[in-house]
């Protein structure tokens, strides 16, 4: 396939599978921020005490609420 200039793109690279290195880890949190389940499987790396992890997870979840909060078009 050719672009503008004329060079070449090769095709994307194949989609990876179900073995390669996925972690899955679940979360439930209350309202206040409290973890009250954590459940990993296939975590290879363990970088964080699990009070960290669950600390910058809930975070993340905040954010992205806050986030998703502030685009609504119905407010």
């Amino acid at each position: 396939m050719q672009f503008f200039g004329g060079s070449e793109i090769s095709p994307s690279p194949p989609v990876p599978t179900a073995s390669g290195n996925n972690a899955h880890m679940m979360y439930v949190f209350n309202r206040n921020g409290v973890c009250l389940l954590y459940k990993e499987w296939n975590r290879p790396l363990h970088t964080l005490n699990p009070q960290q992890d669950h600390k910058l997870m809930f975070g993340l979840l905040f954010s992205l609420k806050s986030l998703t909060a502030k685009m609504d078009p119905t407010k």
